[in-house]
């Protein structure tokens, strides 16, 4: 297995390494933004904010960060949607790794949009927010 160096990195892993997800979205994980013409159902996330300063404690600062992340289960298949939401809660929720320290999903809220492609069809959304505690490299 290749060594992680980046948080992002830690956490595609997690996602794409999940027999659950695998199963439903394949490999269609993405950071910020999927390319167009993606299929669904995938997944996409991105960081919202960070933790500036880094944890102290007693002996002084540590190298833990705190960042709020948003992972986006997006379909045009409501049901597929919340399978997909499901499976990435559980593949978060309390993860610890070599560099993400603990992952929280803090909440989740559902959206739907009109077509990209301009059809009648729908695509739904659901949006994780995760807290994720990690050393930096």
């Amino acid at each position: 297995m290749a060594t992680v160096t980046h948080i992002d990195e830690a956490l595609v892993q997690v996602l794409a390494s999940d027999a659950e997800i695998a199963m439903q979205a394949g490999s269609r994980i993405y950071q910020v933004q999927a390319p167009q013409g993606t299929a669904f159902p995938c997944v996409v996330f991105q960081r919202d904010t960070q933790l500036k300063d880094p944890f102290t404690h007693l002996l002084g600062p540590g190298d833990l960060i705190r960042a709020t992340y948003t992972f986006s289960c997006i379909s045009d298949n409501l049901l597929a949607v919340r399978n997909l939401t499901r499976a990435v809660k559980a593949a978060l929720q309390y993860r610890r790794t070599g560099l993400i320290r603990l992952a929280v999903v803090r909440n989740d809220d559902d959206q739907i949009e009109p077509s990209p492609s301009g059809e009648q069809l729908p695509v739904y959304r659901t949006d994780l927010s995760v807290e994720v505690t990690y050393n930096e490299p």
